[in-house]
């Protein structure tokens, strides 16, 4: 009988603090959620980050052997990109970013582990959201990527940045999604057990901290910003190019969250994708919202993500298991 493997990859060290504290919590998770096989959480911070480890796996029973494409298990590994990059580097370096993430979504370079390819892969973060509404604290899953890249025009190119020609365009999901059983897996009584564990985050929260998901909600990205006050100019430039992008669309698409890596890590593999995304602020008001407050803006919002991803990995391993009976 095969192996599943599914990846819970988060972008920095605090996002995957956050998801860890959710994962490892009783009351946090669904009913005989598996502690974890194999931990290596929390990390310290003169960790082997040239030979990166998840910082947990569970492992779930599979299907077993009546379904016509039986499963035996599904391992859910919980990676953070920043365990793996360059402490040298910004953490915020999508350049670096690219480099390490083959090593977290094929094992590339590991001697003791295979080329393998993820059977699903979710990126959990945080985020901004437009318009003046605040949906602070509220968390957001869909599928479909923009990444926009600032510094595409510039010339010469600073040799410390990423391009790519896959920027300035919509990516859909794969055919093969959760979002194809949105029904079943997003269903009532998902969001009442997310939102009623909740953190509401201290600056501007959102009048009420709802989940909301569609397959349609696009993660847009901005690459190569490591200047946070760069972020005042660079998300409205980005959010404007989505728009545009959009206009062209006969079938327009709604955004779910406005960061910087749900897009890159999307790329990196063909395999069914979603992201969730934890609102922290307003596009344009970064340093009021998350500046002023950032442990713990940061720390709410991330915490929810969380909680959505830990309700959802039984789902998925569920979905996984019975995909083609």
């Amino acid at each position: 009988m095969a192996n599943k493997r599914i990846l819970i990859i988060a972008n920095k060290n605090w996002e995957a603090d956050a998801l860890m504290n959710v994962l490892l919590q009783s009351k946090a998770c669904p009913d005989n959620f598996p502690w974890p096989i194999a931990l290596n959480h929390p990390l310290p911070p003169n960790h082997d980050w040239k030979n990166p480890t998840p910082r947990a796996v569970f492992r779930f029973q599979g299907s077993g052997r009546n379904s016509r494409r039986p499963v035996s298990e599904v391992r859910v590994e919980v990676w953070c990109i920043q365990d793996a990059m360059n402490p040298s580097m910004s953490s915020s370096s999508t350049k670096e970013k690219v480099r390490v993430l083959p090593k977290i979504i094929m094992r590339k370079g590991f001697r003791k582990h295979p080329t393998e390819n993820p059977d699903f892969v979710m990126a959990l973060g945080t985020g901004a959201y437009p318009g003046e509404t605040s949906y602070n604290g509220c968390v957001f899953a869909g599928s479909n990527v923009f990444i926009h890249d600032p510094y595409h025009n510039q010339k010469p190119p600073d040799p410390s940045h990423w391009s790519s020609a896959m920027t300035g365009k919509l990516f859909a999901p794969s055919e093969v999604s959760v979002f194809s059983q949105q029904a079943k897996v997003f269903d009532h009584t998902l969001r009442a057990e997310v939102e009623t564990r909740f953190i509401v985050p201290p600056v501007n929260p959102s009048r009420k901290l709802i989940m909301a998901a569609a397959a349609n909600y696009t993660a847009v990205g901005v690459t190569n910003i490591t200047n946070y006050d760069d972020y005042a100019w660079a998300d409205d430039e980005a959010l404007h190019k989505f728009n545009d992008m959009n206009v062209r669309r006969k079938e327009k698409v709604p955004i779910g969250s406005l960061e910087t890596t749900h897009g890159i890590i999307r790329l990196q593999s063909g395999a069914p994708f979603m992201f969730v995304s934890g609102i922290t602020d307003r596009i344009g008001c970064f340093n009021m919202e998350v500046g002023s407050r950032p442990y713990a803006q940061n720390f709410a919002c991330a915490h929810n993500a969380g909680v959505v991803a830990a309700w959802l990995i039984p789902r998925i391993v569920k979905h996984l298991s019975v995909e083609g009976e």
